[in-house]
């Protein structure tokens, strides 16, 4: 791990509060929080703790995070990624929602915070996507970034995977989420899930396997479930320089 990484690993296992600057690089939200935002979260977290929630320098992850999940909202970022693309094309989709039926107003709740249904809703919309199967994310990505082209004239950008990009995969593969270690955007393929004492029906903390395999001993004690996931022996081979050309086994963590 890069100094940075480490830095932020230090910060992870030693509890929820964070500086801000991980609320923003992480989570892609502004700080100060925007006014609406600033004036909901801080009503909420006062109802639920008796205390205002600002504190000097640090926040508590898992409060930004409950906040999310009570209202049903995600950051524009990791929005974004769920699309396979960057916010400022998902800003482009909301721009275009009128054009399909959907109202933007509907869906970005707040500035920096985006209505989970957005995807589902996008798929119901687009006729030619309603009742298509998609087998993975990359195949989701691929349909759903050709369909906004096809009939809104919007080119999303791509957002790959960084573990599909550096081991070279071909095609590479969309991201979906994001490493809370290094920020780095990563594929379910290519995703693990760590454990740092986060609340169980908070969305787990990932990595990428990759960072895994190379700092094993570090992280072995914070791999969530009771053993590490299936194929990190193939990032062992492709850091030890024996990379080929067989995938590695698909997420599966227990």
């Amino acid at each position: 791990m890069q100094i940075q990484e480490r830095e932020r690993f230090a910060m992870l296992r030693h509890g929820p509060d964070v500086p801000f600057a991980y609320v923003r690089d992480y989570y892609g939200l502004h700080w100060p929080l925007p006014d609406k935002l600033e004036h909901d979260f801080g009503k909420w977290y006062k109802l639920k703790k008796r205390q205002p929630y600002r504190r000097e320098d640090r926040i508590s992850r898992y409060e930004i995070e409950a906040f999310m999940q009570q209202r049903s909202v995600i950051p524009k970022k990791w929005m974004a990624a769920q699309l396979g693309t960057d916010p400022a094309s998902l800003d482009r989709v909301l721009e275009g929602l009128s054009e399909i039926g959907m109202r933007r107003e509907r869906y970005e709740v707040y500035r920096d915070l985006i209505d989970r249904s957005l995807p589902r809703d996008i798929v119901s919309s687009l006729p030619t996507l309603e009742f298509v199967t998609f087998s993975d994310h990359d195949s989701f990505c691929e349909r759903v970034h050709a369909e906004f082209f096809d009939v809104l004239g919007i080119r999303l950008e791509p957002l790959f995977c960084a573990t599909s990009k550096l081991v070279q995969d071909d095609p590479p593969r969309y991201a979906s989420d994001f490493d809370c270690i290094t920020l780095e955007p990563v594929s379910g393929v290519h995703q693990m899930w760590l454990d740092f004492g986060k609340p169980l029906e908070l969305a787990a903390d990932l990595c990428s396997k990759l960072l895994y395999a190379g700092n094993r001993e570090e992280l072995r004690p914070y791999c969530a479930g009771t053993r590490e996931p299936d194929g990190l022996d193939w990032y062992d081979s492709f850091l030890a320089g024996e990379h080929h050309a067989s995938e590695p086994v698909i997420f599966h963590q227990r």
